[in-house]
Formats: C-alpha cells, sequence, structure tokens
C-alpha cells in the first residue's frame, strides 16, 4: 500500500511538473505582391483562427527583405517567388520545404524602360535596374534570352523597388524590372513616361509564387501545411464570392486602386487548394521548374550551386 501510495505521490508530481503545450506563433515574412494578398485577407477574416493556426505576417518591403528575414532565422517561413525559395538554403538558411503555391506570374513581373526605348532590343548597352540577389536578374536574364540577347548586353545596376522610380527621374538607369504595386507607381508617374517593354506573359507559367517553411518547423508543426493550405483555400473562396469586397480590402492594403488591383489580378493566375495538392502530389513538374531555375541562376552568377536540394525542396506530406 505504501508503494502504491508513493507512486501515485511521483506520478502526481510528475504531471503537475510537466510542461503545458505552447501554441507556437508561426511567423511569415511578407512583401508587397496581389498574389500574396490572400494571406492578409486570411488574416483579416480570421481564417487562420478558424483552422486553428496562429500565424503572424511580418511585413516587409521587397522580396530580397523576405528572403534575408528567413536566412537571419527571424522569421519560420516567407513568402516569396520560386527563385527565393530556390536559392534560400545556398544563401545560408535552413533547408526549407515550399509548402503553398500562391500563384503564376503571367504577366505581373514586367520590365518598364524609358519611352526613348520601345522595344527590349533597344535596351542593348543600356543601364537596367534589378534586384541582384533575387527574382530581378533571373527575370532579366529570361527576358533578354526570349530576345536572343543575354546579360552582357546591358548594363546590370542593383536597384531596389522602393528606389526605382528616383532612379528612372535622375537618369541612373534606363529601365527597370518590377512587379506591382511599385510597377503602377512607375507607370503612373507624371515626372516620368515610362512604358512596358516585357511582362511574364511571354514566359508563361514559370514565375511561381510560394510560401516556404523551415523544415524544422514543420516537423515541430505536423498540423501547420494542411491547416495553412485550409485557410488559403477559405480566402480563395471568400475572393470568388465577395469580389468586391475582398479586392476592395486588398487594394487598401497594397496602397493601390481596386482597378489596379483588379488588373493586377488578371495577370496572374491564382492557384486553389485542389491544383495545389495535384502539383505537390505530381511534383515533377515542380522540380523540372525548379531546375531549371536553379541551372538559370547558376549561369547568370547569381550563386554557386549543386541544385541537389531542389529534390526534396517540395512539401510532398499531404
Amino acid at each position: 500500500m505504501l508503494r502504491f501510495t508513493v507512486s501515485l505521490f511521483i506520478s502526481l508530481l510528475l504531471v503537475a511538473c510537466s510542461p503545458k503545450p505552447v501554441t507556437k506563433t508561426i511567423t511569415i515574412a511578407i512583401n508587397p505582391w496581389p498574389g500574396y494578398e490572400l494571406l492578409y485577407l486570411a488574416e483579416s477574416k480570421g481564417f487562420f483562427k478558424q483552422v486553428g493556426l496562429d500565424i503572424k505576417l511580418s511585413q516587409t518591403a521587397t522580396l530580397s527583405d523576405a528572403q534575408r528575414a528567413y536566412i537571419s532565422g527571424r522569421v519560420d517561413g516567407f513568402a516569396s517567388t520560386i527563385v527565393e525559395a530556390v536559392q534560400a538554403q545556398e544563401f545560408g538558411g535552413d533547408p526549407l520545404n515550399i509548402v503553398l503555391l500562391a500563384d503564376y506570374s503571367n504577366g505581373g513581373d514586367l520590365i518598364v524602360s524609358h519611352e526613348d526605348f520601345k522595344t527590349l532590343n533597344q535596351l542593348k548597352g543600356q543601364k537596367v535596374g534589378c534586384e541582384v540577389s533575387s527574382l530581378g536578374i533571373y527575370i532579366l536574364a529570361r527576358a533578354l534570352a526570349v530576345y536572343d540577347m543575354s546579360l552582357d548586353d546591358v548594363e546590370i545596376v542593383n536597384m531596389e523597388q522602393g528606389n526605382a522610380l528616383q532612379a528612372l527621374n535622375s537618369g541612373h538607369i534606363d529601365a527597370m524590372v518590377t512587379y506591382p504595386p511599385y510597377s503602377f507607381e512607375i507607370l503612373n508617374s507624371t515626372s516620368q513616361k515610362s512604358h512596358k517593354v516585357f511582362t511574364t506573359a511571354e514566359i508563361p507559367n514559370e514565375i511561381l509564387d510560394t510560401v516556404s517553411f523551415s523544415q524544422n518547423v514543420i516537423k515541430a508543426n505536423p498540423d501547420l501545411v494542411p491547416k495553412l493550405q485550409q485557410a488559403w483555400q477559405l480566402a480563395y473562396d471568400y475572393l470568388e464570392q465577395h469580389p468586391d469586397e475582398a479586392i476592395q480590402l486588398m487594394a487598401e492594403r497594397e496602397l493601390i486602386s481596386v482597378d489596379e488591383f483588379s488588373q493586377s489580378l488578371a495577370d496572374i493566375y491564382l492557384l486553389s487548394n485542389p491544383e495545389q495538392n495535384k502539383l505537390l502530389k505530381e511534383n515533377k513538374k515542380l522540380t523540372n521548374l525548379a531546375q531549371s531555375v536553379c541551372d538559370t541562376l547558376n549561369k547568370v552568377g547569381a550563386f554557386d550551386s549543386s541544385c541537389e536540394h531542389i529534390e526534396t525542396l517540395f512539401y510532398t506530406g499531404i
């Protein structure tokens, strides 16, 4: 009887001393881009809480900033194009998985130039601004290749999105690789007449926007990915069912007009949950795309990678 009493006391003591389960806040770095706004829509409509997630969206200015936030360990994951996701581990970030496929940019990313340059070919020998460490250099390389040119045919100027308009106005650059909402600021400027000379409509289904998480975070939170996908679908459905309200909310957050935001949506293809799951399950197409991105980044000197990590880049635990 004494042995039982002691045993019971020890068991109760262990239970009392056991730490209580802690619901971890999952942080995602995110930069302005219409395709990512469904995440903010999910936040504002309470869809994260509805599916049992505690998500904090950490706003950054650019794709490079979001990537740097992940690499430095300040966030658990980040929204980006496939380019930054391919780079992150090679730049020193924790091994990651792409867990959500937000959209394809089929016209959303573009190159704008001074009105003096009517076509992309006319930019030969001119100064082109882009974010050298991320998507910008990839878009520029692919655009030039479409027109039988290479990066050697232009003078590349490393340029953050927020500085592009001033650089165009001052003549520091002749063209810029950009995307909404920054592209609207440039194209609508009264001080600088610019126009499009290339958009990703010319390379459809190649620029994929994604959300990635550290593999360690995924392992520690096994329900994270399916719940995030549920919240995304709730926001996707809300946009379809209440387009006027949803677009108004998202346009205000992007600091652009409703018409501009609607135009941006027309230039991207948002992916629903069923479409994402099909791609992730049959991920040969995604792996081939990531391999092509990795090869191109190596070719243009954006990094030096064996590309071996591509085989495990996409989340398959659906």
